[in-house]
C-alpha cells in the first residue's frame, strides 16, 4: 500500500506521577531521517525511541518531540522544618522578654522565616524506568502517524491511478494513429509531386519515392517508443499495489516515461499524436509533483 511521507501522531500516558507526552511529524525528505528531542536527562533512552519508530518509517524526516512533566499532587507538597521554628519562637520570646514587649506570635509570621518551611524534594528516578513505559506510548504514537500517512498514500495513489489511466487511454490512441501517418505522407507526396510534375518532360520515378516514403517511415517510427511507454505505465501500475517503499522507484519510471513521451512527438510528424503527446507531458508533471509525497 501507498504511504504519504507526511502525516501527524500524538499519544500520552501516565507513569505513576509522571506525564509521557510523544508528538510526532513527518514531512518529505530524500532518505528516512529520524530526529528525537527528548528531556537532557533522558538522553539514555533516545537511541531505543530512534530504533522503534525506524519500523513504521521506511523514507521522510520525522521528528519525535518527547516530554516527561511530573503531574501536579492535590496533596501538600510543603515541610515544616521544626527545629527552625522552635529556635525561632524562642528567640522572639527572648527578645519580648529582654525588651518587655508584648507583640503577638503568629503561625503566618513563622512562615515567613528562612528556613521553616520548604518544598518537598521529589525522589529521584532513573532514567532507565522510563524506558518501557516511553517505549510504549511512543508506538501508540508511531502507529497514530501511520494511519495518517496510509489515508493520505491511498488518496494519492487514487488520483494517480486516475491520471496513468488517462496516459494508458492516450498512448493507445498514438498507437492506433502511428501507422495511418505514414501512409498520409506517402499520399502527400506522391500527390504534390504529381501536381509538380505536370507538364514535365519526364516521368515520377517511383522507386524513389519509394525509398523517400521508406526513409520518413524509419525516421518518424514510434513503436518502440510506444511499446516501452505502455511497459513502463504496466510497472507504475503494478508498484502502486506493493508493499514497499516504492517512491524512488515511481519517480525513476516517471522520467523514463517523460523521455519516451519527448521522443514521440519530436519524432511523430503529426499534430494530434504530438498533441497527445503533450496531454501525456502534462500529466506526468502532475504525477511527479504527487510522487514526491510517497515513500
Amino acid at each position: 500500500m501507498v504511504r504519504s511521507m507526511t502525516g501527524y501522531g500524538r499519544k500520552e500516558t501516565m507513569y505513576g506521577a509522571f506525564r509521557l507526552s510523544v508528538e510526532m511529524r513527518a514531512v518529505n525528505h530524500r532518505y528516512a531521517e529520524i530526529i528525537v528531542r527528548l528531556p537532557k536527562a533522558y538522553g539514555v533512552l533516545e537511541d531505543p525511541v530512534r530504533k522503534l519508530v525506524a519500523e513504521y518509517v521506511r523514507r521522510g524526516r520525522v521528528e519525535v518531540m518527547i516530554s516527561i512533566d511530573e503531574a501536579a499532587s492535590s496533596e501538600a507538597e510543603f515541610q515544616v522544618n521544626w527545629d527552625a521554628a522552635e529556635k525561632y519562637v524562642r528567640a522572639l520570646r527572648e527578645m519580648n522578654d529582654r525588651f518587655s514587649l508584648s507583640e503577638p506570635l503568629a503561625a503566618k509570621d513563622l512562615l515567613q522565616l528562612p528556613m521553616v518551611i520548604s518544598e518537598k524534594e521529589t525522589v529521584a528516578v532513573e532514567p532507565q524506568s522510563f524506558c518501557e513505559p516511553l517505549l510504549e506510548v511512543t508506538r501508540e504514537a508511531a502507529k497514530d502517524l501511520l494511519s495518517m500517512k496510509k489515508k493520505e498514500g491511498q488518496k494519492l495513489a487514487e488520483d494517480i491511478s486516475s491520471r496513468l489511466a488517462d496516459i494508458v487511454s492516450w498512448t493507445r490512441e498514438i498507437a492506433q494513429s502511428a501507422p495511418v501517418v505514414v501512409e498520409e505522407y506517402r499520399a502527400r507526396l506522391q500527390q504534390r509531386i504529381s501536381e509538380w510534375m505536370q507538364g514535365a518532360p519526364f516521368e515520377l520515378d517511383m522507386q524513389r519515392l519509394a525509398q523517400e516514403v521508406a526513409f520518413f517511415a524509419d525516421r518518424s517510427d514510434i513503436s518502440e517508443e510506444i511499446t516501452r511507454l505502455e511497459s513502463h505505465c504496466t510497472q507504475f501500475s503494478e508498484l502502486l499495489k506493493q508493499p514497499e517503499a516504492v517512491g524512488r522507484k515511481l519517480d525513476f519510471l516517471l522520467q523514463e516515461m517523460n523521455r519516451e513521451a519527448n521522443t514521440i512527438a519530436s519524432k511523430a510528424n503529426n499534430l494530434s499524436i504530438q498533441r497527445l503527446a503533450i496531454e501525456i507531458k502534462t500529466e506526468l508533471e502532475k504525477m511527479r509533483e504527487q510522487v514526491q509525497n510517497i515513500e
